[in-house]
């Protein structure tokens, strides 16, 4: 029975049909047989993760707070906004995207093999190549993923003993195999390796909807992330400038433009679709993490958010507006409207069945901010404010004039000013100039990526203080070096022997 561990606990958890028993019984190897290209090519459709990290990634950040009782409650939003260890295993929980994952690495390794296989003369047939480079793209995104949930962030002076996870390369022939957790250094050797074989044989035209696949923009785009938390400013340029090409201007979100004269329905729908220049990567997700749920839950966005992030621009006054639209659910519901959702019935005659998300996973945005703080490191201050610029040209209207980004509103703004609950600490030093534009576009980012989970990880690497205020009264904070920045491993996988993380 060619399943690990990973597989039979993701099974489980996402279908809950059988017994783990009898799980057991069923016929060995039950995989989808390979025997040509376009085999490769539908497993590969099933090896991105079919669960997502948004909610509980937001519930543990800084934009979101306590709205009281009275307000929708799910298990991973609460346990998340107190930082308490998660016990959920279901959709949208920690466990439930730590099985998703390695199970996405088992549909890759079970690709790879068999392109392994169909080798002639120990060369790749050139109509594998595209498959294997997703598959190594996706292999490697997989487990960047999982180890900056489950390991410390990287550290070059800690990496090398700080625990990582394990990293899976071959299709298992056991249905229980004993796994190490690697270190982090190591982990990220291992995600580079993968990632420049991968990036090789990315090919655009190898797929019907390539926002569907890792395509050459996509991928990039991850490499460009990987670098960039690496600290290797020159490789994060690099693949942010294949990502974005020349015409940068007309892949961003042009809430400014087009979004700005739709109706909310039309937004949400348009926000998720294949056509809109700014999404790089969409995935399909069994999740509660879109617009209904991010408004009505007990911690999520709340008035004092609204005014921490939106009524705080930098370059926004009375002769311009911010054209990201916010939409109401009732008292206190409200939400930044981002994507929407469709319902899959299981049963014809019934309403029972499952919320899918197209979300996006990887967008133009993200590449452009991570060449905008690389630019910063490397000292190229003109250049960060110019990508400001074309960022703010698309999200404010009348953006003209005075208004526009210039050094001395980033200073007057940001010098010694994180609008967070503490400065802004990574690994690397900053000078005082580095730290005030750092300060603008980690903050900037905040605001764009407010639902994707995406300031969690800003929180890790920069080793940001979080404080949540209680509705009762009180707060519960999250300090900086706290080990709860590491989410502790699913109970399942240390029952199978994969070491725990401390507290």
């Amino acid at each position: 029975m060619k399943k690990n561990f990973f597989v039979i606990l993701n099974t489980l958890l996402l279908l809950g049909l059988m017994s783990c028993d009898n799980y057991l019984d069923v016929t060995p190897d039950n995989r989808t047989v390979l025997d040509s290209e376009e085999k490769v090519k539908e497993l590969l459709t099933s090896a991105y993760p079919e669960t997502t990290y948004g909610l509980f990634c937001y519930a543990m950040a800084d934009n979101v707070g306590d709205k009281g009782s009275g307000h929708k409650t799910l298990k991973s939003n609460s346990e998340g906004y107190l930082w308490e260890e998660f016990t959920e295993t279901g959709q949208d929980s920690p466990t439930s995207y730590w099985t998703s994952c390695y199970n996405a690495i088992a549909h890759a390794n079970q690709a790879l093999e068999f392109i392994d296989d169909v080798k002639l003369n120990g060369e790749i047939p050139n109509a594998y190549l595209p498959y294997y480079g997703e598959a190594l793209v996706i292999r490697a995104y997989c487990h960047f993923m999982l180890v900056n949930f489950w390991g410390k962030p990287y550290d070059p002076a800690t990496a090398t003993s700080d625990l990582g996870v394990p990293y899976v390369t071959d299709v298992e022939t056991v249905v229980f195999k004993d796994y190490t957790r690697l270190s982090v250094a190591k982990v990220y050797e291992l995600i580079e390796k993968d990632l420049i074989e991968g990036l090789k044989f990315i090919d655009d035209t190898a797929f019907e909807v390539s926002k569907y696949h890792f395509n050459s923009a996509a991928a990039n785009t991850f490499a460009s992330r990987f670098y960039l938390y690496k600290a290797d400013w020159k490789n994060v340029i690099k693949h942010a400038d294949i990502a974005l090409g020349e015409d940068l201007s007309s892949k961003l979100r042009d809430l400014s433009g087009k979004y700005k004269v739709m109706g909310l329905n039309e937004q949400l729908a348009e926000y998720s679709i294949g056509t809109e220049p700014s999404n790089f990567l969409l995935t399909s997700n069994v999740s509660y993490w879109f617009h209904y749920f991010q408004a009505t839950l007990r911690y999520a966005y709340t008035s004092k958010v609204k005014a921490n992030l939106y009524d705080n621009i930098f370059v926004k006054n009375d002769a311009n507006e911010w054209c990201q639209s916010i939409a109401s659910f009732g008292d206190d519901n409200d939400l930044v409207i981002k994507w929407s959702y469709f319902f899959k019935r299981t049963d014809v005659n019934s309403d029972i069945g499952y919320y899918y998300t197209m979300t996006p996973k990887i967008v133009a945005e993200e590449a452009l901010f991570n060449r905008i703080e690389a630019n910063v490191m490397l000292k190229q201050y003109k250049d960060a404010r110019e990508g400001l610029d074309l960022y703010f040209e698309k999200r404010l209207g009348d953006y003209s004039g005075a208004n526009r980004v210039t050094d001395a509103n980033i200073t007057e703004h940001y010098k010694g000013n994180s609008n967070a609950a503490s400065s802004l600490d990574p690994f690397y030093e900053l000078d005082d100039k580095m730290s005030t534009y750092l300060n603008c576009i980690i903050d900037t980012r905040r605001r764009e990526f407010i639902y994707n989970g995406m300031r969690w990880f800003d929180i890790r690497r920069f080793n940001i203080k979080v404080t949540h205020d209680l509705k009762e009264g009180g707060q519960v904070v999250l300090e900086q070096n706290d080990a709860r920045q590491v989410l502790q491993i699913p109970i399942m996988a240390q029952q199978e022997g994969i070491e725990s993380n401390k507290r």
